[in-house]
């Protein structure tokens, strides 16, 4: 968690106010996983917002040095990850590499932008965590690459067990911001849902997987 309830209480506002998390109700998306769920989450839309992007930017900084997290280079995973990973790493003073997600075409053919990861301790950050199959993926690209890859960081985590279970297999220890809970706590507080809505999404964040089968509840669209 943040260092304060008021820090948790800024972010999870900032997330809210800019449509970064957005709650579906009754309309269920299905995700690139196939997962199908109530909440989309989309943190790229946050470098839009100059004041709450700064915020988000400062308190993970603060969070990784009161967390005391020992890494050498920041990585970014392509896409969402880039943005903040950068910003992050500019932050903290510390090298920025990119992992992509296919291998380049010319030049060195390589996943990885950025320096020689070889023996270094690398920290990969996103915007946010679901089942965490790109992380993992990332991951494994430094790891062949020779980096040390002990620990990652997001915006946000469903915290799935199952992705959980998954990343302690890969030796790999998941930190966020702030945990979701709170950011569906403070949707309630803000009248974005309800109480059913609410006891709804809780449900889905214990049992993500088998959530709408059991209530006979088909995506509406798809994450593209």
């Amino acid at each position: 968690m943040p260092t304060s309830f008021i820090a948790q209480d800024i972010m999870a506002e900032h997330l809210l106010s800019h449509n970064a998390i957005v709650f579906l109700k009754d309309k269920p998306m299905r995700l690139r996983s196939g997962l199908v769920t109530p909440i989309y989450v989309d943190n790229r839309i946050l470098p839009s917002y100059p004041e709450a992007w700064r915020d988000i930017v400062e308190t993970m900084a603060s969070r990784i040095v009161e967390l005391k997290l020992d890494f050498d280079v920041i990585a970014g995973v392509e896409g969402a990850g880039t943005s903040h990973g950068a910003a992050l790493a500019y932050r903290l003073g510390v090298p920025f590499v990119t992992v992509r997600r296919a291998t380049k075409s010319y030049g060195n053919l390589s996943r990885i932008d950025g320096i020689d990861v070889k023996g270094k301790k690398v920290l990969i950050i996103e915007d946010h965590l679901s089942t965490g199959l790109s992380l993992l993926d990332a991951a494994k690209v430094l790891r062949e690459a020779g980096a040390i890859v002990e620990a990652c960081f997001a915006i946000t985590n469903f915290d799935m067990p199952e992705t959980m279970r998954n990343f302690e297999k890969h030796h790999i220890t998941a930190y966020q911001l702030l945990p979701f809970a709170f950011i569906v706590e403070k949707a309630e507080k803000l009248g974005l849902i309800d109480a059913n809505e609410k006891e709804q999404i809780d449900a889905w964040l214990d049992t993500p997987w088998t959530w709408a089968a059991e209530r006979g509840l088909f995506a509406q669209a798809s994450e593209n």
